[in-house]
């Protein structure tokens, strides 16, 4: 899925070593021999042996998450662990986007590193989240669930890579756009930013197109210590908007959880919302 680049170790001692790195050309592709999140993100997991022992979740299976997203989950040693790992994770993210000359910047969906930030030229190289969760404890018996999620560029033009990004979360520069206060724990995952103007993916014109369909939203209201995932069948669509015939909630994020768990519901409702808000599931 992603081309091999040069990898940017989590330790400072390789820093310097690292920083004559070429840098992008906002006109072509990204080269191997530049800084890969992606890679830098492997040898993350490979440290230890909790992270090595987890597994890839959320798999798209249409454009562009097929393409440019990676997501896994894995089981910490402890609650301090997973507090250790998400700081140093968090870590290699910056060290990864200064050494590209980038730039964090936070959003709703996450944290992207982007050249020429807040300016009408600023590009997305790639995005970083890492969250902990306690749900599921019987399941993870020493500590909370990690799961850590990214987008980046593989072999696309900037133009097709610059809307994807946009699709997976990404808000471009405007004099409009706000940005998420740092340190403020985030939870939409892979959910344009604004999905009545986002762009939409192959799987929203999927959804958009197909009536009976089986279908989820995940919502996960701000201030609230869980979200939960909504399941039912495209019962209409109009303007834009998908209503669904929900039948079904559990706990969590199902595109990431270790259990489906079901929660009370009603018989039966009708929950409306943007084609880009919805994900294919079964």
């Amino acid at each position: 899925m992603f081309p091999l680049a040069k990898k940017l170790f989590p330790f400072s001692l390789i820093i310097p070593l690292l920083i004559s790195g070429c840098s992008s050309d906002p006109d072509t592709v990204r080269r191997t021999g530049e800084y890969s999140f992606y890679d830098s993100t492997q040898s993350f997991i490979a440290l230890t042996d909790a992270r090595r022992n987890g597994a890839v979740v959320d798999k798209g299976v249409f454009y562009p998450k097929n393409t440019f997203a990676y997501t896994y989950r894995y089981c910490s040693d402890s609650p301090q662990q997973a507090a250790n790992d998400i700081a140093e994770y968090q870590v290699l993210a910056k060290r990864v986007c200064d050494t590209n000359n980038g730039q964090l910047i936070n959003q709703a969906s996450g944290t992207w590193c982007v050249v020429g930030a807040n300016t009408p030229n600023e590009q997305p190289l790639f995005s970083a989240k890492i969250t902990s969760t306690a749900l599921w404890a019987d399941l993870c018996l020493d500590g909370p669930f990690v799961t850590l999620r990214l987008n980046e560029n593989t072999q696309a033009n900037q133009s097709q890579w610059f809307e994807s990004a946009q699709v997976l979360g990404y808000e471009p520069y405007s004099p409009l756009r706000k940005m998420a206060p740092a340190g403020v724990t985030m939870h939409a995952i892979n959910q344009p930013a604004s999905p009545s103007t986002a762009p939409w993916s192959d799987e929203s014109r999927y959804i958009y197109s197909s009536v009976g369909a089986t279908v989820c939203l995940y919502d996960h209201p701000h201030q609230t210590n869980m979200g939960h995932t909504y399941r039912g069948q495209v019962f209409s669509v109009n303007d834009g908007l998908v209503k669904v015939s929900v039948k079904d909630k559990f706990k969590g994020d199902i595109r990431t959880a270790p259990a489906l768990e079901k929660e009370k519901w009603h018989r039966s409702s009708y929950i409306t919302a943007p084609a880009n808000s919805w994900f294919v599931c079964s």
